[in-house]
């Protein structure tokens, strides 16, 4: 369910990003009537062709540039010995990787907080794109009045998404310590088999 680049990750021809366009298009498209002063299905037209872009550009570049200041980040931490807490892992491992990671008692937090983070990357991309894309498809109009139009459109889109991390966070925070309990008879059940195993293999 997020909107632009962040809509959904590398999944660029699904049904949601679809229904996911139009839906932000049409919020978008109404912030570019009023700062350009165009019609609303002009504007819708401008905005669904922005978002179509920068959804298809956008979430590779976007997820490119952040993982390519994550790595050294994370070099950098482990050089000088710094320990993160698992929180923290679960949530750059699930920004990288969007979720391919093995279950731990921290994956619904790092997986609600890998969201909120994402956010930022994924609006810096998607306004750098569309503002470039309506930029072309109106040269006459003001740059700086494009701009204002579109950030002010992204950060409204954005906000919708914003609010549904906060949620999610929300909630996995609460049901941590079912998470934990979970895990916890997850490895226990692990660990059984595996001493099973062993057993039959005598």
């Amino acid at each position: 369910m997020l909107a632009n680049v962040a809509l959904p990750s590398f999944l660029p021809h699904s049904f949601a990003t679809l229904i996911g366009i139009l839906v932000i298009a049409a919020i978008e498209g109404w912030f570019l009537m009023r700062g350009l002063r165009l019609s609303y299905p002009e504007s819708y037209r401008h905005a669904l062709n922005a978002n179509w872009k920068s959804t298809i550009v956008g979430i590779p570049f976007a997820w490119l540039l952040w993982i390519v200041g994550l790595i050294p980040i994370s070099l950098g931490a482990s050089a000088v010995g710094l320990e993160t807490h698992p929180a923290v892992v679960s949530t750059a491992m699930q920004t990288a990787f969007f979720g391919g990671m093995m279950p731990t008692e921290w994956m619904n937090v790092g997986s609600a907080a890998a969201w909120l983070v994402m956010l930022i990357p994924f609006w810096m991309g998607s306004v750098w794109i569309e503002r470039r894309t309506v930029a072309k498809r109106l040269p006459d109009h003001d740059r700086a009045q494009i701009s204002a139009a579109v950030v002010r459109g992204n950060l409204a889109s954005y906000s919708i998404f914003l609010i549904f991390g906060v949620i999610a966070f929300t909630n996995a925070m609460a049901d941590l310590p079912n998470q934990q309990q979970r895990f916890r008879e997850f490895r226990e059940r692990q660990g059984a088999y595996r001493k099973q195993q062993g057993q039959s293999q005598r």
